[in-house]
């Protein structure tokens, strides 16, 4: 087997995070409890866990009821998804791992948005993938370009990978460039994968960018969960869905070398966290949160306009913040993050974390979590200190 370098996340994440006194350097949003949980249902004959449920093995699949759910989440007019069309997974790291190693292989070639969760990229590359990346530039405001992904496409493409919601940008492709990546992936004989952990935090007006899958092209895949957008990382849930059946069913096969099943439990609480009686009011309640966080992230723009640049995400739970030195030069972002934690307790994820090799373009960048308005309100005080002349 090949080494497996550390996901520089993770790594920052876990070697970092436990110092911190106050933690902004996450994506969730903040984490709700069981009672929390219970309460946002407007039925009281309706439970966060069945206590008559037995703890034994769960559906290879995940649960009828949660499949269900999950494949109406992902329908639309045109297009309507069944329960076989969905595979539950323990959060959604292993449906990416699972459905990205069985899309791609060794003399393979793909394209990546970028900057993304590395993850999705270097999956494919531990297992002798080549890889391009589809960059996305602060000066487009983070807009991808469709023009150069078509130029990236070879004879031997086999996926074209995206987030969306973005991580770390927050940038959110609109309906408009998913159907022209389909005409491409169509035209190419494509697969096109789509990490969607971020659905459905959306902060602007106006149209939301639907699930990949539910445009109707059948070479596609969406993988989410309810750890981000939720506040639910605690229970591992998360799930791939496609009307690949070929995809699904090696899918199936190989996670009975990993994860044979997901836990009745998390599987049980996930069911009634998504149904139509509670999750409307989980969004509401962690769109608002999000909101208040994007307010006071753009007073602190605006105040320190010559020492900081940004764009407000459109979507997902994280800010993506470029500090400057009064030169107008990016910091950098490493030292200036382990500043701030080192002297001040604060915890940021720096932007070399997102970085594929030294890369110009995201020098300066601090990655900044939406989902606890509290904590950004006591953090971004503590950054500007460092931001005087």
């Amino acid at each position: 087997m090949r080494d497996i370098p550390p996901s520089k996340i993770n790594k920052w994440s876990n070697e970092q995070g436990p110092k911190a006194q106050l933690a902004l350097y996450g994506s969730v949003v903040h984490p709700l409890s069981l009672s929390e949980l219970q309460q946002l249902s407007l039925d009281p004959n309706l439970n966060a866990i069945d206590f008559g449920l037995s703890l034994t093995y769960g559906d290879a699949q995940g649960s009828l009821k949660l499949r269900e759910r999950i494949a109406d989440m992902h329908s639309s007019t045109e297009v309507r998804l069944a329960a076989e069309n969905v595979i539950i997974t323990p959060g959604t790291i292993m449906a990416n791992y699972l459905a990205l190693t069985l899309i791609c292989g060794v003399g393979d070639h793909i394209i990546c948005q970028y900057p993304t969760f590395a993850p999705l990229y270097e999956v494919p590359q531990f297992q002798g993938v080549e890889l391009s990346l589809w960059r996305m530039r602060r000066r487009d405001n983070w807009a991808p370009k469709i023009q150069e992904l078509e130029a990236m496409i070879k004879p031997n493409t086999k996926a074209i990978i995206i987030s969306n919601p973005n991580n770390p940008t927050g940038f959110v492709l609109p309906q408009s460039t998913l159907e022209e990546l389909i005409a491409l992936a169509e035209k190419n004989n494509i697969t096109l994968f789509s990490d969607e952990v971020f659905r459905p935090l959306f902060h602007t007006s106006g149209p939301t960018s639907p699930p990949l899958v539910s445009l109707g092209y059948k070479n596609s895949v969406s993988t989410g969960s309810v750890s981000k957008a939720q506040g639910l990382a605690g229970i591992r849930v998360g799930w791939i869905v496609s009307q690949d059946k070929d995809l699904l069913d090696r899918i199936m096969t190989t996670r009975d070398y990993t994860t044979m099943s997901v836990s009745r439990l998390d599987d049980n609480v996930a069911g009634f966290a998504l149904s139509l009686d509670v999750l409307p009011r989980i969004i509401e309640k962690n769109l608002a949160i999000c909101k208040a966080s994007l307010m006071l992230l753009e007073e602190f723009v605006t105040r320190n306009k010559s020492r900081c640049d940004w764009v407000s995400p459109a979507g997902g739970g994280t800010a993506f913040i470029r500090i400057l030195n009064s030169d107008g030069s990016p910091v950098d972002d490493r030292q200036f993050a382990l500043t701030l934690l080192e002297k001040e307790g604060l915890c940021v994820l720096p932007g070399e974390c997102f970085a594929d090799g030294e890369d110009e373009e995201l020098k300066g960048y601090l990655r900044i979590m939406l989902g606890d308005d509290s904590k950004v309100r006591q953090g971004l005080p503590i950054i500007e200190m460092y931001l005087k002349d």
